[in-house]
């Protein structure tokens, strides 16, 4: 008779396997979580329903990321509501935004692009349109990086865009850092404690106070409190009839931060070609000039939450 292996043997081998599995799993984890010294960090924030990014200098975007190739980031991820998934497909980048608690997770981007974020974890009924852009930059070196920061900062799009330099307290300001802003060349953004404002429409430029004084006696939008809550008004009103030419002035009363963007939808074709006042935070203010606008109906929406929809109506 042969002799059987001991029972102990076997007991070992798997012993020894599943702590092997253990410690490369804690090694992974370890990786993910602990960045590089140098790594700069980005607060990444999951909203019903739309992504919000702080850096550490202060600047903040909304549904749009720009970060350098070859640098290290940490993401500190967090959630203001529900427990959402922040992910980066084409990174194989994953991970909960959970409230209460922050998750954090590290990555170098070594390829310049435009990539999809996206929420992997249902959310809510418009979890399939929380999604945002990473826009990943060609390194420059430092000379030019110097150069550049006491540069204004111009996140993409056409036309002209009102924008502030880092630290400074112009258009865009939010208080804290600064907000990337791209407006058309008919808007103009400010926000309430703005003294000036530069309105590039044409070669002018006016200060605050006529702005305000012009805006005074023409038509007004409101964006109300609770529009990001699906069945609550979204706008007031929710159609406006001008007349061509005039200036309409946007108020944001809502906590959330909104756009007014002509198209029915953001898929559609013309969507922010004809008007679009970009981001507004809470308590911005927005000017929309009709005086380029054909005679007729303008559906627009909000770019952060689509189903806000409203009608401009020129005559």
């Amino acid at each position: 008779m042969g002799h059987s292996t001991p029972e102990w043997v076997y007991i070992g081998a798997v012993t020894a396997i599943l702590i092997w599995v253990g410690a490369e799993s804690w090694n992974i984890e370890h990786t993910l979580e602990y960045a590089p010294p140098n790594s700069e960090t980005v607060r990444v924030v999951g909203q019903q329903w739309f992504w919000s990014f702080q850096h550490a200098d202060g600047t903040q975007e909304i549904n749009e990321l720009h970060l350098k190739e070859g640098i290290p980031y940490r993401f500190e991820i967090v959630s203001s509501d529900v427990v959402h998934s922040f992910s980066v497909p084409d990174f194989a980048m994953l991970m909960d935004a959970v409230p209460g608690r922050v998750n954090t997770m590290w990555n170098v981007f070594d390829e310049p692009g435009e990539y999809l974020i996206q929420c992997r974890e249902y959310c809510g009924m418009l979890h399939q349109d929380m999604r945002a852009r990473l826009f990943v930059e060609p390194n420059t070196d430092n000379a030019t990086a110097a150069s550049s920061e006491s540069e204004p900062t111009i996140s993409q799009g056409s036309g002209t865009a009102t924008v502030i330099a880092p630290g400074g307290g112009e258009v865009g300001s939010t208080g804290s850092g600064t907000m990337r802003v791209v407006e058309p060349g008919n808007l103009t953004q400010t926000t309430g404690n703005d003294s000036t404002a530069t309105n590039t429409s044409g070669n002018e430029t006016s200060s605050g106070n006529a702005s305000s004084t012009a805006s005074a006696s023409g038509p007004a939008l409101s964006i109300p409190a609770g529009a990001a809550t699906p069945g609550n008004p979204a706008y007031v009103p929710d159609t406006l009839t001008v007349t061509k030419g005039d200036v309409i002035t946007v108020t944001n009363d809502d906590t959330a931060p909104h756009t007014v963007t002509n198209g029915a939808t953001p898929g559609d074709a013309d969507a922010g070609k004809l008007f679009d006042t970009s981001i507004m935070m809470p308590a911005a203010t927005a000017q929309i000039d009709t005086a380029t606008l054909e005679a007729g109906d303008h559906p627009f929406h909000c770019t952060v939450h689509p189903f806000m929809t409203g009608t401009l109506t020129v005559q």
